[in-house]
């Protein structure tokens, strides 16, 4: 189906659409329109189902129409073409008119309402109506067809497009790019108009708050600003404004975008920088045709060679490079302007404009290729003093590896910048260590026991970052599982007041820490023996002198009776005492040791008041066959004093168990039985399970008091080497 309104071209004809039953009539009005107005071209229609037919097949711009007509009225007419046209304009043009016929016309969408008259004048009425109505109707589609299009564009475009009142006091539009820019929701401009001046950037504002006066006056603006978003931080804007006047000159709107300009002055700023890196930069930029000859050195060639930017510039490069560095320097370039983009690194001795030798490290890339470079670019850093580094820590690494052999110290090193790791040999050995290169830092300090890496750990951020030594422990395990002591200390190298390198020393003081536990020991069992020498000795010491003096008064024989048993006290005492100072040291238990045998001497010492023994292992024990006889002794003491009948006796899976059917030890007392002076009767000493235990400790045993599988007491030694 064609649309009904015609489009308005170049010409300005108007098709008009005269519907009437009166034949006579439709072309008088034809006529009469046509000479009244030549934009005009009528068509007629004889009833309601041809003016129909036709509008399905032809455009128009406007429908006269009778009201009374045969079969449907005009109302009725105009209801039909309203399902398929609803705007195009209507005249309901009727000689039969009423105001319900108007009313009903208007309601059904009628554009217009005329009465038929005679008369040129009214034809020329007529033809006004019709060109005002479809003047207007094509006007409003324009603007529909403006609207639709700034709608699209609004809706498609990331600037900001926005319009305000003169005085900023009411936003008229602005789309929803905004949110996105400003990270602001538009109805909050509903309320505050200027509310965008929020999230501007504070030292951006008043020059806003001038430029936006300065709209209000007249004067287009252009100007660039920051805005400070939740979820972005800074974004930098463009924003360009026009006024708005009406034909008086009043400025009556602004209006215009604003453009979020964020990445194209991150790029003028990178730019900027790159500027003054070549500026500032100690490192020379170098650009290089094929065949050597320089293009381009930036400025900093004054600061590293002496030569003015430029100076050097059509010679060949290769000129101020040391002999002996010549030939492998060249060879290198040569290699790279074969391999378009390709880098290399290498480095060389260059002369200064004073005839000096400087030290260059030459990274370069080939850009011959490139439409705009047509060159192998070269970052030439200047590394003579750390060349000056280097041959003094190789002087230094040759002496300390002469020296640590001889005091037995490992060294290493750590350079703060790259933070590698440099061992020496004889670190290597010592920790056992088998890297194919030098550790990272990382897996230097993987080496400790992880209880002690960060106290290793620490001490090396705080020596780098605030230049002070260190002296430290850490533990380490051997790849054999051995636990072993290092003592590290660490001194910063410090130049120019930045700390450039961490030096120190590594020494094993495993057999240090181990006489420091022994001295430890020896001096808790020193206070220990001064402890029960002191009261143990004293309470039969006091009773025999009672007793004596009782014996001298009254001559009784029973309190001599009483002074030699308190004299036998002392003695048992004292040997108990002496034997537990001698179980002090450990012991050389690698001698391979009938287990049988030696239980069956050990119980051969021991009153056994009728008990009996079962031996249920034939296993090889190794050990020390005193020590260990002094504790089988004990333990078998203890059995048969507290009312054991059976002692058994068996070993397996590096565990020796001594049982006995006693009365058992209670679960709560268990751990206290081993103390020294720990005992549950008159006669006891409160030594034997003690020096058991001592006896187990020299082994390197684990000693602990359990239940029997009949109820009594067991001791169990384990971390036993059993055969």
């Amino acid at each position: 189906m064609s649309e009904l309104t015609a489009s308005a071209e170049s010409t300005s004809e108007i098709r008009v659409l005269h519907v009437d039953d009166d034949p006579a009539l439709t072309d008088l009005v034809a006529t009469a329109l046509e000479r009244v107005n030549d934009r005009l071209a009528v068509t007629t229609a004889n009833s309601v189902d041809a003016a129909l037919a036709l509008v399905r097949d032809e455009p128009f711009d406007c429908v006269v129409s009778d009201y009374e007509m045969p079969g449907r009225t005009g109302v009725e007419f105009l209801r039909t073409l309203r399902e398929t046209h609803p705007h195009v304009p209507f005249i309901l043009y009727t000689g039969k008119g009423s105001e319900e016929v108007a009313s009903d016309a208007i309601t059904a969408g009628a554009s217009d309402y005329m009465q038929k008259e005679a008369g040129i004048d009214h034809y020329g009425v007529l033809a006004n109506r019709i060109v005002t109505l479809v003047e207007h109707d094509r006007a409003e589609a324009t603007m529909n067809d403006v609207q639709r299009l700034f709608s699209e564009l609004a809706d498609r475009t990331t600037d900001v497009l926005w319009l305000f009142t003169a005085d900023w006091a009411e936003l008229v539009f602005v789309n929803d790019a905004y949110e996105d820019v400003f990270g602001q929701p538009t109805d909050g401009l509903d309320d505050d108009a200027m509310g965008f001046l929020d999230a501007v950037r504070e030292r951006d504002r008043p020059r806003l708050e001038d430029a936006m006066t300065a709209l209000s006056d007249g004067v287009s603006v252009d100007i660039e600003v920051g805005v400070e978003t939740t979820d972005e931080g800074t974004r930098d804007l463009w924003i360009k404004g026009e006024p708005i006047t009406d034909d008086a000159g009043t400025v009556t709107h602004v209006g215009g975008f604003t453009r979020d300009i964020t990445e194209r002055k991150t790029r003028e700023r990178e730019l900027e920088r790159y500027e003054a890196y070549l500026e500032r930069s100690t490192d020379i930029i170098t650009v290089l045709n094929a065949d050597g000859t320089l293009k381009y050195q930036s400025p900093s060639v004054t600061r590293t060679l002496g030569y003015e930017p430029g100076e050097l510039v059509g010679q060949n490069g290769f000129d101020i490079v040391h002999p002996n560095d010549r030939p492998g320097l060249f060879e290198t370039f040569l290699q790279l302007v074969e391999t378009p983009e390709d880098s290399v690194t290498a480095e060389g001795r260059f002369r200064t404009a004073d005839g000096e030798w400087r030290w260059l490290e030459v990274r370069g890339r080939n850009h011959l290729d490139h439409p705009v470079i047509e060159g192998v670019i070269t970052n030439n850093r200047d590394i003579t003093e750390r060349k000056r580094r280097e041959r003094e820590l190789a002087r230094m690494r040759g002496l300390l590896e002469k020296t640590e052999h001889i005091a037995d110290v490992a060294g290493w090193e750590v350079d703060a910048e790259t933070m590698e790791v440099f061992w020496t040999d004889h670190l290597f050995d010592l920790i056992r260590a088998d890297y194919d290169d030098e550790p990272t830092i990382d897996e230097a300090l993987s080496i400790y026991h992880e209880d002690d890496r960060p106290v290793v750990e620490n001490a090396i951020e705080t020596a780098l970052a605030d230049g002070e030594p260190f002296d430290v422990e850490a533990r380490f395990h051997t790849p054999c599982g051995e636990l072993r002591w290092l003592r590290i200390q660490g001194v910063p190298i410090v130049e120019d007041g930045a700390v450039t390198t961490l030096r120190g020393a590594v020494q094993d003081v495993t057999a240090q820490k181990e006489s420091e536990r022994e001295l430890t020991r020896q001096n808790d069992r020193l206070e220990e023996f001064a402890s029960v020498v002191s009261h143990d000795l004293r309470n039969p010491l006091t009773v025999a002198d009672g007793y004596l003096d009782l014996a001298r008064e009254t001559g009784d024989p029973d309190a001599l009776d009483k002074v030699a048993h308190a004299h036998e006290r002392m003695h048992d005492l004292i040997e108990d005492i002496l034997a537990l100072a001698r179980q002090g040291d450990r012991v050389d238990a690698d001698t391979p040791l009938d287990l049988a045998a030696v239980i069956e001497d050990a119980w051969r010492n021991v009153p056994t008041d009728g008990a009996t023994l079962d031996i249920a292992t034939t296993a090889t024990v190794y050990a020390n066959r005193g020590v260990l006889q002094q504790l089988l002794e004990n333990l078998f003491r203890n059995a048969v004093e507290h009312g054991g009948d059976t002692v058994t006796v068996n070993a397996h899976d590096a565990t020796i168990t001594i049982a006995d059917d006693g009365p058992g030890i209670p679960e709560h007392e268990r751990d206290r039985v081993f103390e020294t002076g720990y005992t549950t009767t008159d006669t006891g000493t409160g030594f034997g399970l003690a020096i058991a235990s001592q006896c187990a400790d020299a082994h390197g045993w684990t000693i602990r008091a359990t239940e029997s599988p009949d109820g009594g007491a067991q001791f169990e030694l384990t971390n036993v080497h059993l055969e």
